[in-house]
């Protein structure tokens, strides 16, 4: 079987490091090969994976009215492979009328997998898959068209005993891309509450990410944050922004626990990631971090674009972190393996191929 898998997103976040990892995987038993530009594409080369610099960026809806283009010479190579698998919304205007199974996997609200949307697409693909149960609720497809297939991740934690906290000195991550939905303001400004109220607690906190260079909300939202913190210090509270890290494994390994700010989260790369190192996580509750936090000794779910509540959920794991257990942590990320990810797309493929 041969299949191509397809994105226009440049820059690697969450989504665009699990598809490297899901191509590198599914290679192992299949023929597979990446459309890809950017960084994405420089990354695959360095992987190995088989890959084609092919820029597909650019917005190509108008709410529901796709810009169709059929790029000749695409098309004709893409109808050479038994799979077409779109991992970006804006590719779909470029598979209408493939001769082709199309396959999509949806990552959020934001993509309007529903409405008149939703008909429009329907026309064009054959499988949708949908990367939560949060996701997977909110689009408009027959069941006989939509999956839901957790996103996956590689197992690469590391074993050991439990690290004990100091609930005095305190060292957090924040990994992300900066973007507002991201919610990076959500936890300064909790923390920066807790370090105001609680003189006797000394706090670290780690912001790793990189900002998107061609958006100019995302720059200003980045140049906000160190304003704030510029303007805004405490002693017992210090702010690094470490930038993009290829390898958050370090970041990971020396925090006493993780935390996700997000306003929305379809999935939670990072909070997988996490829990495969053992750590403790705290995220919204809401999107994909439902899914996976689904018990208090792996971590804490507090509610979205909330600070008082997030600062009331990182006072409760520095002082309840006990009741931790990151055995159970890192158990809980198996059910998120990359493996397993790749055995469900493999089903998937088959299927389009057959119906």
């Amino acid at each position: 079987m041969r299949v191509a898998l397809m994105t226009e997103y440049h820059h690697i976040g969450g989504g665009e490091s699990n598809l490297l990892n899901l191509c590198e995987e599914l290679s192992k038993s299949i023929e597979v090969v990446l459309f890809c530009d950017g960084a994405v594409y420089q990354k695959a080369s360095e992987l190995g994976l088989a890959c084609r610099k092919t820029d597909l960026s650019g917005k190509r809806w108008l709410r529901f009215i796709p810009f169709l283009s059929f790029p000749a010479e695409l098309r004709k190579e893409l109808n050479s492979f038994d799979v077409v698998h779109s991992y970006s919304l804006n590719v779909l205007s470029r598979l209408a009328f493939l001769k082709r199974p199309v396959i999509w996997t949806t990552h959020g609200f934001w993509e309007s997998p529903f409405g008149l949307r939703a008909k429009v697409i329907n026309l064009i693909v054959d499988k949708v898959v949908a990367v939560s149960t949060d996701v997977y609720d909110i689009c408009s497809f027959g069941s006989d068209k939509l999956s839901k297939i957790f996103l996956g991740t590689k197992m690469k934690g590391i074993q050991g005993t439990k690290k004990e906290i100091d609930p005095r000195n305190i060292t957090i991550s924040c990994i992300g891309r900066f973007q507002r939905i991201k919610g990076q303001d959500i936890l300064l400004s909790a923390l920066m509450d807790i370090a105001k109220e609680r003189r006797d607690i000394n706090m670290k906190l780690h912001f790793v990410g990189g900002v998107n260079s061609n958006k100019k909300e995302d720059i200003d939202f980045h140049t906000e944050l160190h304003n704030i913190v510029e303007t805004q210090r405490h002693e017992n509270l210090d702010v690094v922004f470490d930038g993009f890290q290829a390898d958050i494994s370090p970041f990971l390994t020396a925090s006493d626990f993780i935390v996700v700010p997000s306003r929305y989260e379809s999935f939670s790369m990072v909070a997988i990631e996490a829990l495969a190192y053992g750590k403790a996580v705290i995220c919204p509750n809401i999107g994909g971090p439902k899914d996976i936090i689904n018990a208090k000794n792996i971590g804490i779910l507090f509610t979205p674009e909330d600070s008082t509540a997030l600062k009331k959920s990182i006072l409760e794991m520095i002082e309840s972190f006990e009741m931790f257990d990151p055995e159970q942590a890192r158990v809980r990320a198996e059910d998120f393996s990359i493996v397993r990810q790749a055995r469900e797309h493999l089903t998937i493929y088959q299927d389009a191929c057959n119906g």
